[in-house]
């Protein structure tokens, strides 16, 4: 047997210690009369029971009794480092602004400025026969004008040892260019 239809809801909520002013005075007086009404209630009290939570401790009192202002106080802790974060950044991008407005426009002048281009000097060449003497130019024309010698590949294989042998050699196989010229 349940609670009266019209007070079912009351009777849960009498139960949780939920009902407060003049409907919980009328529920009580309900209560007195009705058995099954009383039923209902020590019913979902047992239930109640069985899913209450045991007493807090000490210790989780006092840890809840500064949860929020921990919180609050961690919360503002880090948006001051991300404020300080976001305001070093914006320094460091006014100062690279600063720089390039600086530096942009001597920049852009030498980008824009035509680069001379190198030309050669223009070398007047001499005529050979105001430096030369005439003998020397002479030497220089007959040597000039010989045919070329013909590789008829009798010369050295290449195994062969090109060493110096005979009075001009040098024995510790250095020798100067201009004495055997």
């Amino acid at each position: 047997m349940g609670a009266c239809v019209e007070y079912e809801e009351q009777a849960s909520l009498h139960a949780a210690e939920a009902l407060e002013g003049e409907e919980a005075t009328r529920f009580q007086a309900h209560l007195e009369s009705c058995a099954a009404c009383q039923a209902e209630v020590a019913s979902a009290r047992e239930v109640l029971g069985l899913v209450a939570l045991p007493p807090q401790t000490p210790v989780e009192v006092r840890a809840q009794e500064g949860l929020g202002a921990r919180t609050l106080a961690a919360w503002r802790r880090e948006q001051s480092r991300r404020g300080m974060g976001r305001r070093a950044l914006g320094s460091l991008a006014a100062v690279a602004a600063v720089v390039a407005l600086m530096l942009g426009p001597s920049a852009l002048e030498r980008l824009k400025a035509p680069h001379p281009v190198a030309t050669p000097a223009v070398v007047q060449s001499a005529s050979p026969r105001d430096d030369v003497d005439a003998e020397t130019l002479a030497a220089f024309e007959a040597w000039a004008g010989l045919e070329p010698l013909e590789d008829d590949g009798s010369g050295y294989s290449v195994d062969e040892d090109l060493t110096w042998e005979g009075d001009d050699a040098d024995l510790d196989g250095d020798f100067d260019l201009g004495e055997t010229l």
